[in-house]
């Protein structure tokens, strides 16, 4: 599909879900579905009160860091069970027990622990990702190509050329395409411990527009964290197409 097809059809995928939420509002009412018009007022009240772009830091601060930290948790363990069959055929079992509890359900486990500070909020977000990345970068570490490594010895390659002329380059788009997954459930993570904890934040705003049964609020703080999320899925495509092409 061509640069130019792919922009028609976002804007005729935006125009299709402007159409339904202007449907649905007309339908439902302003109550249950506030009108893009009442949305759109609220975005400029809180981008001229500054209490957006505070908003959107804040929860971008928490997103950044836990997904870091989740992200290279996730690679080194991906890295260590792939270097010893026999402890990763010990550590699986468990790794898979630990990946089917809900994240989200240690929220308040979290906060039982270490408080109602920054620390739970970023672990949370970094045990969403954690998992996540781990699996796609175990994957592209098993895709690796075993007789291409062999070559290399053969040829007199040292373990950190291998590593960084073969390993990273043939597990690199699995660790991005783990990245842009996890992303939306990073926010989510986020959004939930800004809900129990914080007070300032994406999240914080809309359980307190829960509070006041504002569905405008609600709304607003929902397409905020769209926003976010989308920014951040651009923000890691541009990422990847520049750390695949400086690849040596």
């Amino acid at each position: 599909m061509t640069p130019r097809r792919m922009l028609l059809a976002k804007a005729l995928g935006l125009a299709a879900f402007a159409s339904v939420w202007v449907l649905a509002n007309r339908w439902i009412g302003d109550y249950w579905v506030p009108g893009i018009g009442q949305v759109t007022v609220r975005f400029r009240q809180e981008l001229l009160a500054g209490k957006l772009l505070v908003d959107l830091w804040a929860t971008s601060q928490l997103l950044m860091t836990g997904t870091a930290i989740g992200a290279v948790l996730g690679c080194a363990l991906a890295c260590v069970l792939r270097l010893s069959a026999r402890l990763d055929a010990m550590m699986q079992p468990f790794i898979t027990a630990v990946m089917s509890i809900p994240k989200l359900g240690l929220v308040p486990l979290l906060v039982l622990w270490f408080g109602a500070g920054w620390a739970p909020k970023v672990m949370l977000v970094a045990l969403t990702v954690l998992f996540i990345v781990f699996s796609l970068a175990y994957a592209g570490l098993v895709t690796v190509n075993p007789r291409l490594t062999m070559t290399a010895r053969v040829f007199g390659a040292t373990p950190l050329q291998l590593t960084r002329h073969i390993v990273i380059p043939s597990v690199l788009p699995f660790i991005f395409t783990g990245l842009q997954l996890a992303l939306p459930w990073a926010v989510s993570a986020a959004l939930v411990a800004e809900y129990l904890a914080a007070k300032v934040g994406i999240g914080h705003g809309i359980e307190e527009a829960r509070q006041l049964s504002d569905s405008v609020g609600v709304y607003y703080g929902i397409l905020l964290a769209t926003i976010l999320v989308l920014l951040g899925n651009g923000v890691l495509s541009v990422a990847r197409i520049f750390a695949i092409k400086v690849q040596p």
